[in-house]
């Protein structure tokens, strides 16, 4: 049976009933995250999420071997794709390659929100093999670390 997750938030908070706001992580302070389909709704394909950036904060800068779609919902900031910077507002729809590059900056003024879908963390493996994960630093651009996953097992323990 399908589920719906309605809305409860208003322009300024965006949230929906059942789904809990995790921070990204401590590596990303003022990026958050509500993940609201996926396994916990008995998703077995895909996943969307909703990630929002604090003024002048970023996503990883990253790269790894599956893609993903953005929808810009909230907010201006600009999306970095390889080496090009690219400014971006509502409404604005991005595809991010696998193995690009990328990563998600807000502007200095207000938060960006926006919708995120990805294959489940399981039929990545089956789509794409084993997973990557290079995350780059955010000045200078260089490797500051890199995971590599042989199945989703493993993937889950990291």
């Amino acid at each position: 049976m399908g589920i719906i997750h309605h809305f409860t938030g208003n322009k300024n908070t965006w949230s929906w009933d059942g789904v809990p706001l995790h921070d990204y992580g401590k590596e990303r302070p003022g990026v958050t995250v509500q993940r609201f389909i996926s396994r916990q709704d008995n998703s077995k394909n895909m996943e969307l999420r909703y990630f929002e950036i604090s003024p002048g904060k970023s996503t990883n800068f990253e790269k790894h071997n599956y893609e993903h779609t953005v929808l810009v919902l909230k907010g201006k900031g600009s999306v970095q794709l390889g080496k090009k910077i690219h400014h971006i507002d509502f409404g604005d729809s991005i595809l991010i390659e696998s193995n690009e590059v990328h990563r998600l900056i807000a502007d200095s003024v207000e938060p960006l929100g926006f919708m995120c879908a990805v294959l489940d963390k399981e039929l990545r493996f089956i789509v794409h093999g084993e997973q990557d994960l290079v995350m780059y630093d955010d000045i200078k651009g260089t490797i500051k670390s890199q995971k590599h996953w042989n199945s989703y097992t493993q993937l889950t323990v990291d």
